[in-house]
């Protein structure tokens, strides 16, 4: 069984924002059997501005954890022999130092994923062993469980399998455990080109959503034209419309890869911005929230968005396999087609890598070569 953790989690000390005291990480660790509390500060107040100072913070954070782990004793400045952990115990504190900077939603993905592994482990008497005893034999057989039982799509499974490695990853830097036991565990192929768009005529009968429930509109239009997804959307708020370079901040925070990004405001939809109002409002009003209206308290569930959408959808006798996020879908066909330029359409999708959005034109339907069609 593991023994005692010595230290807590580092924290940062930033005085609710106050730029003009210095800020710092700390954390506690116990040495002959007191608790002493040891301050890092390594830089972080020579940043003038809230966001770097926060970002350092993280950086910080991250590299005194993963000091921490490998054994490293703040008050010899050395590293001391390492424990044994169980592999239940492993995924709980690997996934305790995930939440001090992933978002909340990666957080509930990874807690998910750690609660099935442990469920799996204690029906198959695998939950107290150490994680140095745990073989590829034992890790496969949960793969194909997650196969077998489960009837996990080729999707799902690639998911999970990814989760696994960056786990197994993470408890080998700590020395928990010498190789990883998913090391050569292959991707299963998964089904691709389900992403559907609107057709002209049903976008012409969603026109009626105009009228109807205008800030709803309005939503779709933010999909369609700045490819947003729907957890960034209900993060919205006017502080990210940078106006005066027509461009949309999707902060570090809010987005998926934990970099801050922008993406660029179509003429269409600056000027339904510009008639929406929504400039005139404090900066820190979200934009889309409760019955989709601007307000200072943040919409939870993004789910209100789909469901919206999908009573739109089965009363105006749009097909069922469009969805809210169809909208982005339908905004890259025809990107693309007003451009044929892939470049373009990879940078206003984020995407980091052109194969990236290739294989998501191909699912569209784009890329068609004239030269064939001339053939």
């Amino acid at each position: 069984m593991k023994l005692k953790k010595r230290y807590t989690i580092p924290k940062l000390c930033d005085y609710n924002g106050d730029l003009s005291k210095s800020w710092f990480v700390y954390f506690r660790y116990e040495t002959n059997g007191i608790r002493k509390l040891f301050r890092y500060k390594m830089g972080i107040n020579r940043y003038n501005t809230k966001r770097e100072r926060l970002d350092e913070g993280g950086i910080i954070i991250a590299s005194l954890i993963e000091r921490l782990e490998s054994g490293w004793n703040p008050a010899t400045k050395k590293v001391e022999s390492q424990i044994n952990i169980t592999i239940s115990d492993a995924f709980d504190e690997i996934l305790e130092i995930k939440k001090a900077y992933i978002t909340k939603e990666s957080f509930r993905t990874y807690n998910n994923q750690v609660s099935l592994f442990k469920k799996w482990l204690v029906k198959n008497e695998l939950d107290k062993i150490f994680t140095q005893n745990i073989t590829s034999d034992d890790v496969r057989k949960y793969c194909d469980y997650l196969l077998k039982v489960r009837k996990y799509s080729g999707k799902t499974y690639n998911g999970h399998l990814t989760f696994l490695r960056t786990f197994f990853n993470e408890i080998v830097e700590r020395k928990y455990m010498s190789v990883s036991p998913v090391d050569g565990f292959k991707m299963v192929r998964q089904e691709t080109g389900k992403n559907t768009t609107y057709s002209k005529e049903e976008e012409k009968r969603f026109e009626v959503i105009k009228k109807e429930n205008p800030n709803f509109y309005l939503a779709t239009r933010f999909i369609k034209y700045c490819f947003i997804r729907r957890i960034e959307l209900i993060k919205m708020q006017v502080k990210h419309i940078n106006w005066n370079n027509k461009t949309i901040v999707i902060p570090s925070e809010n987005g998926k890869s934990r970099f801050q990004d922008s993406v660029t405001i179509p003429k269409t939809l600056e000027n339904m911005i510009e008639k929406s109002g929504l400039l005139e409002l404090d900066p820190e009003t979200y934009l889309f929230t409760k019955d989709f209206k601007p307000s200072v308290i943040k919409l939870n569930r993004g789910d209100d968005l789909t469901d919206y959408q999908r009573e739109v959808n089965n009363r105006l006798e749009i097909k069922k396999e469009c969805t809210f996020y169809s909208w982005k879908h339908t905004g890259v066909v025809e990107l693309y087609n007003l451009t044929k330029d892939p470049y373009i359409v990879m940078r206003q999708c984020r995407h980091t890598d052109i194969k990236m959005t290739m294989i998501y034109l191909r699912s569209l339907g784009c890329g068609v070569n004239e030269q064939v069609r001339a053939w």
